[in-house]
């Protein structure tokens, strides 16, 4: 997909060049909220002990929170309009994207693991916890798009529907957890590096001089647990909701 991409851009670009009114380049910073849906995500999870000699190992049993993270990125985007008021245009930044799942229990190593770190002992060695852990992650995002201007008096709408191809730099569970004696019990354990993010996004830009308000909302079609051993019915994909201001350069 991404060879394609790089492919049909710049024929993208140069075709629509020849008969457009301008082009324009702004840069962007947004804000959203970053959640997990499917049927294999949760709203809460346990934290297993990785490692008897540094909080850092432990991790969440399912990290795919269905609850609202809050995220950020920045972005530089370079658009051309033809004077009929079709848009082609490509996006490209940084974004730090985090869920949100809460903890309600803790489970310390025992004698007896299965696989990698489930525990299996006689008597239950869990006990209560309270906190969430966030999945993580750092991702330079992709957004070719299409779209359509509409123009209301002084200020202009863009309606652009595309996609989001997120390229995931870092993956890692992050938070911490107390239990009922207030002892803490960090998590931010480093996971194999996720599926490149593949997303269809809505995106709307209303803008008056060369400042804009941007919003997009942005559905995953990547399942982040296709690799799950034992049953191929496992599924996570990402949803993102972004809101944010644009200044254009020219």
């Amino acid at each position: 997909m991404k060879k394609y991409l790089l492919i049909l851009t710049p024929l993208m670009f140069s075709g629509l060049q020849l008969c457009a009114q301008k082009l324009e380049v702004s840069v962007q910073a947004n804000t959203g909220l970053f959640h997990f849906a499917g049927k294999s995500t949760s709203a809460t999870t346990q934290v297993l002990q990785g490692s008897t000699t540094g909080d850092p190992m432990n991790r969440a049993n399912n990290p795919y929170g269905n609850k609202n993270g809050f995220s950020y990125g920045g972005s530089i985007q370079v658009q051309t309009i033809s004077k009929g008021g079709f848009i082609v245009g490509l996006q490209g930044g940084y974004e730090l994207l985090r869920s949100k799942v809460e903890v309600n229990k803790y489970i310390p190593i025992t004698s007896v693991l299965y696989g990698d770190y489930l525990p299996i002992a006689a008597n239950d060695p869990s006990f209560a916890v309270t906190g969430h852990v966030a999945f993580q992650n750092q991702s330079i995002n992709l957004n070719p798009y299409i779209g359509y201007r509409f123009q209301l008096n002084k200020v202009k709408l863009d309606i652009l529907p595309g996609m989001d191809l997120g390229l995931i730099l870092d993956s890692r569970d992050k938070g911490e957890v107390k239990d009922k004696d207030g002892k803490i019990y960090k998590v931010d354990y480093k996971r194999s590096k996720a599926p490149t993010d593949v997303r269809l996004r809505l995106g709307a830009v209303a803008s008056y001089g060369r400042y804009g308000l941007n919003a997009s909302f942005a559905h995953g079609v990547s399942n982040y647990m296709k690799d799950m051993v034992g049953d191929a019915s496992f599924n996570a994909h990402s949803e993102y909701f972004r809101l944010g201001l644009s200044y254009r350069l020219f």
